[in-house]
C-alpha cells in the first residue's frame, strides 16, 4: 500500500504540467498599455505652460491621434459605434451650441477617449473682440462641465483661425490649443469617402493628429478603412491626451503636414 501510494506521488511529479486550466493559466496582455489619467493630465498641462498650438505628438512610438470637429451631430453614435468596434480611441471638438440637441453624446465620447473645446458657435475667433472670444470659450466650456462634471482641457480654433488675442484667452481658460498634421479633407466641397481616406492615410505616421469631422456621413464611411489601415500598419488610434502623454513633442515646426497638393 505504502509503495504503491509513493509511485503515485512519483508519477504526479514527473508529469508534464502541459494540462494546465487555460482559466488559471498565466496569459500575457499583448495590448500596449496606456498612459494612465494623471499621466495625460500632467502631460496636458506641461504643454498648456507652454503657450503654443500642438500639431503633432513625437515619432518614436505607435500611436496616432484621429479627432473629430463640429459635432455633436446625427453621425457622432455611427462614429463611436465603429471606434468600439475596433477598441480605439479619439477626441472630440464640441461646439457647444450643439450638445443640447444630443446632451447624452459628451459623456459617450468621453467614454472612448477625450473631449475639448470648439467655441459655442464656431465664428472665425481672430474677426471677434476679446471679450466675445472669451465668451465664445466659457459657454462650450459650462456646457462641457454641465455634462461631464469636468472643464475640457482641449481646444481647437474652429478654421485654425487663432492669433494673439485668441492665444491668450485660450492659455487664461487653462486649456491646450491642438492643432493637427493631417488634414483627411472631409470638409472640402467635392469629398468623398475614397478621398478622405486616401488624404488620411498619405499622412498617417507615428505621432500625427488627424483632422476629421463627425457631421459628414462621408467620413463615417471612410472611418472604417481608417481604422483598418492602422492595424495593418502597426498603429493605435488613441486620444490626444494619451498621444502627448505616450510621446510629447519635441518641436511642433517638426511635425510633417501634407498639403492638398502632396
Amino acid at each position: 500500500m505504502r509503495r504503491a501510494l509513493a509511485a503515485g506521488i512519483v508519477a504526479l511529479a514527473l508529469a508534464p504540467v502541459a494540462a494546465a486550466s487555460p482559466v488559471l493559466a498565466w496569459q500575457p496582455d499583448a495590448k500596449p498599455l496606456l498612459p494612465s489619467a494623471a499621466a495625460q493630465r500632467h502631460a496636458v498641462a506641461r504643454l498648456t505652460r507652454l503657450g503654443r498650438p500642438v500639431f503633432c505628438a513625437g515619432p518614436a512610438g505607435d500611436a496616432v491621434a484621429l479627432t473629430f470637429d463640429d459635432g455633436p451631430g446625427p453621425f457622432t453614435q455611427r462614429v463611436l459605434d465603429e471606434l468600439r468596434e475596433h477598441d480605439a480611441h479619439a477626441t472630440f471638438f464640441l461646439v457647444g451650441n450643439r450638445i443640447g440637441y444630443w446632451p447624452e453624446a459628451a459623456a459617450a465620447e468621453r467614454l472612448v477617449g477625450a473631449v475639448g473645446d470648439h467655441t459655442w458657435s464656431h465664428p472665425p475667433l481672430t474677426t471677434l473682440p476679446r471679450w466675445a472670444v472669451w465668451l465664445e470659450l466659457a459657454r462650450t466650456r459650462e456646457s462641457v462641465r454641465r455634462a461631464l462634471g469636468g472643464e475640457p482641457t482641449l481646444f481647437r480654433a474652429p478654421y485654425e483661425l487663432h492669433d494673439e488675442t485668441v492665444d491668450g484667452v485660450v492659455r487664461r481658460s487653462g486649456m491646450l490649443d491642438v492643432l493637427w498634421s493631417v488634414d483627411s479633407g472631409d470638409s472640402d466641397p467635392h469629398a468623398t469617402a475614397r478621398r478622405v481616406v486616401r488624404r488620411v492615410l498619405r499622412g498617417l505616421r507615428p505621432g500625427a493628429i488627424v483632422l476629421m469631422h463627425d457631421i459628414h456621413p462621408w467620413t463615417v464611411a471612410a472611418l472604417p478603412r481608417i481604422l483598418a489601415a492602422l492595424d495593418r500598419r502597426g498603429l493605435r488610434a488613441v486620444s490626444v491626451p494619451e498621444l502627448l502623454a505616450l510621446d510629447p513633442p519635441a518641436d511642433a515646426a517638426a511635425c510633417p503636414i501634407p498639403r492638398a497638393g502632396d
